[in-house]
């Protein structure tokens, strides 16, 4: 396949049926840039050197036919000198230069066209690469935009379970514990000063029943 055949193959693609087809839409677009971009600095390596092929045809045409040119004003100092030989042979000279000048002509206006598809391409390549970048950023932030939603919606979905009246239960459950929690200590710490008063209580009526025991018994 010609040089300037890849370049119509790799622009004639649709790109959007491309990216429609694929499995990964992102990873399709990527691999196509990636060709593109090979392309365009192949392409580009291709047109500078057919422009240096380009100048160097021109440079040839015009050296033959200004050779050409110089070859005929001979030919006339010879013709007025009354040198008809020296003459002719400056008109041999002269359409020997004039056949090589058209010759080159048509070589460099084959590489100017050359030339003109190399650089229409480069243009062409140049305008897709900007059309897929466009459209694999656009895939991205339709892609980032779908997990936010997916992520919202299971938020939503989650919040959707638990109503209001539930929450407020739940809370007003947790603050139930935590005062029984409360109260359960309080008696605890009350219950075991209470006992420690009975004890003590106790404890003085033996007291005083030892001492009238001791009374009675003279001791």
């Amino acid at each position: 396949m010609s040089f300037l055949g890849r370049i119509k193959d790799l622009l004639s693609a649709n790109i959007n049926d491309l990216l429609d087809k694929a499995e990964d839409p992102e990873k399709m677009a990527n691999e196509y840039l990636r060709q593109l971009n090979d392309q365009y600095y192949q392409t580009k390596t291709e047109v500078a050197a057919a422009k240096a092929d380009e100048n160097r045809l021109q440079q040839k045409m015009v050296q033959y036919f200004s050779e050409a040119e110089k070859w005929q004003n001979n030919a006339e100092s010879a013709l007025r000198a009354g040198k008809e030989d020296l003459a002719r042979a400056a008109l041999q000279r002269k359409n020997q230069a004039r056949k090589m000048g058209e010759q080159y002509e048509q070589q460099y206006k084959t590489q100017a066209e050359q030339v003109d598809a190399l650089e229409e391409g480069l243009g062409g390549l140049e305008t897709r690469i900007t059309e897929t970048k466009a459209k694999r950023d656009l895939i991205i932030a339709k892609k980032n935009r779908v997990k936010t939603q997916e992520s919202l919606q299971q938020t939503m979905r989650s919040l959707g379970r638990v109503s209001a009246m539930d929450k407020l239960d739940m809370l007003e459950d947790r603050i139930d514990d935590r005062l029984a929690h409360s109260e359960a200590m309080a008696e605890l710490e009350s219950s075991t000063l209470e006992n420690q008063f009975q004890k003590l209580e106790r404890e003085a009526g033996v007291d005083s029943e030892l001492e009238e025991l001791k009374r009675k018994l003279g001791m």
